[in-house]
């Protein structure tokens, strides 16, 4: 397949200069030669390669390594957080710890953790890895992360064509030797983090870590937004040849997730009176413990506080062994019992924020009046569900005069995982080529699918109160009700469906790295995967009567209109099953002029597998409902990297095609909802940097600048041909000055984002937003360690999305609208000690 590089002009520069900075830069090299790197290219990477000892510098692919030290200062709320700082990411993070999106080299934002496989020591977390967040935590029991953007990610993990991100953990050495850390933000949270490994015996060794904690919420909730935590252990054996290694981790943990807030002024996004941009949530103490109408007439009770419920219990071990003096192999495999219980509430499009009293004049309170008319009915008023308060003059409440609708969604997770990785490798001077095979097997008991449970009516603030709709006579007594405790209706007729299934997925692998001479490596590797899916899921919802809802008359027994009919469970069943073969492959090359300047390149043709969940997702649609279709990636790319004995630095000029993506939520030109399949094609130039003037200044700086274009609309839409993918910026970067001295450092960061756009349309700007973040690191002695840091000291208002459940050409025009802004200004402290 032919790679096409857009903006010719600009980028052939940009290659020339990259061969003639080569050239130059070897030549610095001799002239200097003795003095030290400041990059760290001869760092040894695991991440990517099938062969041992690869440094970065010998590496062909884009890879970023981040040690304990980078770890540590970067001090992330969550896993999403931590991959800012890996260049060619686009992060939106801004949803609280868990369930947040990463979009690599040009996708758009949104999408989870899709066409990125996350792995841990070597093996996928999760085979479908969209929420992989909730089940991958980031604590001292890491010991370093390495990220490839490209390169042999799709041939090397599943489901991960663009990116191969590997959390790598930390074993236990020869001594006896342990970390405690205590961790409190501002916002009240307070963690706690252990590891302690040593030698039990002449062969064996045994580390145990982990952590907890306790949080408020970065976003004010008014109860324990965040609690719980993991807990890791591991047991090596030495051979003479080799190394066993048998791993066990349970995690068991809430989170909370934060959704859109009310803003105003989409040029210039700006809060709203009684909704602060930084640390508000329209979540709160009134919401937090809400009843589902059952058909049998009692309620089903839920607690906020509960959130995003994640439990992992895995076992695994990984055993490598030289079983000659050219062949070795390796043996992993892992066991995990999944969990997820997600119970967040959910704001719909922007049309939901309204004006108070133009919601007493809407069609449903003139129903309800007309209704009650015979009870003596004059007039609708609001009506605090948990105080009894009554007003029907809304135009001074909060100071906005607004009230919206909240969507509570609910769905489960439960699943067995079984992934086995198993290859041989013989390598000599010249060679190292490499067989294997990988298998993941997921038998889910419950998939998630979507609970729609009702829609409830609060009023527009921080830790928004609900409201019922009431009728009141000529004395201003309520003799009738539009709602329930705020519930509007409890049969939003697609809100109880189930699914389950299972996936068997075999994949076979070759690659083989050639050392063509001294200076040139060659290598080149196929993947061919065999993927059966098999689903279950019951059809629409319906509605039906609640038991007691109305007298033998027909009459409503308690005058309450919401309450007398809820969905029911479709008895009716429908499977879909599955068989898919897709292939792989890449080519690669490095050319190494000396010790500190390598040039590499690669093309790569990858692919995502269909989702088990996809078919489950889409069950509302009854028979019709179908597994989503592979998707197809190709890219290229060509880099140089560099160390000197003040600047080090790595760029890479790529192009980036993901095919056949789906791209939602449309209205035609005859009002109906439909879908789009384009084409994410993405031409940018990543980099990373690292200047040292003097031993006690440094400066860091990665990012990326590209182009991210949507090709392949028709009908309707062939007039958005090209353009900006959505929610995906076209400039990215991180600058990070720091002063050593000799008890620690002092850092600042600053990040710059481009715009973005939250709809297909182009329409919905999402403004550029700089942000600074700094810190201080200081070690009292050798053990003994504190670090301070402060992040967003400007408070910046940077929208990561706008509102992703509006319809996608409907979001623009709107006086006020969802969006969900960046946290807020927080300072966090960690003690750390070390023995």
């Amino acid at each position: 397949m032919t790679i096409t590089f857009k903006k010719s002009a600009v980028y052939c520069a940009t290659l020339a200069a990259l061969a003639i900075g080569s050239s130059a830069m070897a030549e610095e090299v001799k002239k200097e030669a003795g003095k030290p790197a400041v990059a760290d290219l001869e760092r040894i990477v695991v991440t990517g390669n099938t062969g041992r000892g690869q440094t970065i510098l010998e590496s062909s692919i884009s890879v970023t390594s981040l040690g304990p030290e980078q770890l540590a200062r970067e001090m992330p709320l969550g896993t999403a957080d931590l991959l800012e700082s890996v260049p060619g990411f686009w992060v939106e993070d801004s949803g609280g710890e868990t369930n947040n999106n990463v979009a690599p080299r040009g996708l758009r934002g949104g999408e989870g953790f899709r066409y990125i496989g996350v792995e841990e020591d070597g093996l996928p977390v999760v085979y479908d890895g969209v929420w992989v967040d909730f089940y991958q935590r980031q604590d001292i029991t890491i010991e370093r992360m390495e990220a490839v953007r490209g390169g042999t990610s799709g041939l090397l993990t599943t489901n991960g064509p663009a990116a191969l991100v590997n959390f790598i953990t930390r074993k236990p050495s020869d001594e006896a030797e342990g970390t405690v850390k205590l961790s409190y933000a501002d916002y009240g949270m307070t963690r706690l983090e252990g590891f302690y490994g040593a030698p039990i015996s002449e062969d064996w060794k045994m580390s145990v870590g982990g952590f907890y904690r306790q949080s408020d919420g970065v976003r004010d909730t008014e109860f324990t937004a965040d609690q719980g935590g993991q807990i890791r252990a591991n047991l090596v054996r030495e051979f003479d040849n080799g190394q066993l290694t048998i791993s066990a981790k349970h995690l068991d943990d809430h989170t909370t997730f934060y959704v859109p807030i009310p803003l105003q002024n989409q040029a210039d996004p700006q809060g709203i009176p009684g909704v602060d941009p930084q640390s508000g949530t329209l979540i709160g103490k009134d919401q937090q413990n809400l009843g589902y109408l059952k058909q049998d007439g009692s309620y089903l009770n839920r607690d906020l506080e509960d959130g995003q419920h994640t439990k992992v219990t895995t076992l695994g071990f990984e055993f490598d062994y030289d079983l000659s003096d050219n062949w070795y192999m390796n043996a992993k495999a892992r066991y995990s019992k999944l969990e997820n219980d997600m119970y967040i509430l959910l704001n719909f499009d922007n049309s939901t924020l309204v004006d108070g009293n133009a919601r007493l004049q809407a069609d449903d309170v003139q129903n309800m009046l007309t209704h009650f008319a015979d009870d003596g009915a004059v007039s609708a008023a609001y009506q605090f569900v948990n105080s009894g308060e009554i007003f029907n003059d809304a135009s001074s409440l909060n100071g906005n005069g607004l009230v919206t609708t909240s969507y509570p969604l609910y769905s489960r997770y439960e699943a067995d995982q079984l992934v086995t990785k198993l290859s041989f490798t013989y390598e000599n001077d010249a060679h190292s080529l490499t067989f294997g095979w990988l298998y993941a097997g997921v038998d889910a008991d419950d998939l998630p699918v979507d609970k729609w449970e009702s829609q409830f009516l609060t009023e527009v603030r921080d830790n928004a109160r609900r409201l019922d709709i009431v009728a009141l006579d000529s004395q201003g007594g309520v003799i009738g009700q539009l709602t329930d405790k705020g519930s509007t209706g409890y049969a939003p007729g697609w809100g109880q469906a189930t699914a389950y299934g299972t996936t068997s997925s075999h994949s076979l692998f070759v690659n083989e790295e050639f050392q063509v001479t001294d200076d040139l490596r060659l290598d080149g590797g196929i993947r061919v995967e065999r993927l059966s899916l098999n689903s279950t899921g019951s059809g629409t919802s319906f509605a039906q009567e609640v038991d007691g809802a109305f007298d033998a008359n027909g009459n409503d027994t308690d005058n309450i209109m919401a309450n007398n009919y809820t969905d029911m469970p479709s008895n009716v069943f429908f499977n879909k099953k599955m068989d898919v073969t897709e292939t792989a492959w890449t080519l690669g090359f490095n050319y190494t002029f000396n010790e500190n300047i390598a040039m590499f390149g690669r093309y790569a043709d990858a692919f995502e597998m269909p989702r088990l969940l996809s078919h489950g997702q889409g069950i509302h649609s009854g028979e019709d409902a179908q597994f989503n279709e592979t998707v197809n990636l190709t890219f290229g790319e060509i880099g140089v990297r560099y160390s000197g004995d003040t600047i080090g630095t790595s760029v890479t000029l790529f192009n980036t095609n993901f095919q056949d993506l789906t791209e939602r939520n449309f209205t035609g030109s005859n009002g109906e909802v439909s879908n789009q399949t384009v084409d994410a094609i993405t031409t940018g130039i990543e980099f990373e940097a690292v200047w040292r003037p003097v031993e006690s200044i440094s400066i860091e700086l990665t990012g990326v600048v590209q182009d991210p274009k949507m090709e392949g609309f028709e009908g309707d839409f062939s007039h958005w041909e090209g353009n900006q993918v959505k929610r995906t910026p076209k400039i990215q970067m991180r600058v990070t000055p720091t002063y050593h001295f000799d008890e620690g450092n002092v850092y600042l960061t600053i990040h710059h984002l481009g715009e973005r756009f939250s709809d297909g349309q182009n329409e919905f700007a999402l403004p550029a937003y700089t942000t600074v973040d700094a810190g201080v690191m200081y070690h009292f002695n050798q053990g003994l360690s504190i670090h301070l840091k402060a992040t967003n000291l400007s408070d910046e208002i940077g929208l990561t999305e706008g509102n992703p459940r509006a319809i996608n050409d409907q979001q623009a025009g709107f006086e006020y609208y969802y969006a969900r802004p960046i946290l807020g200004r927080t300072f966090t402290a960690s003690l750390t000690y070390d023995f």
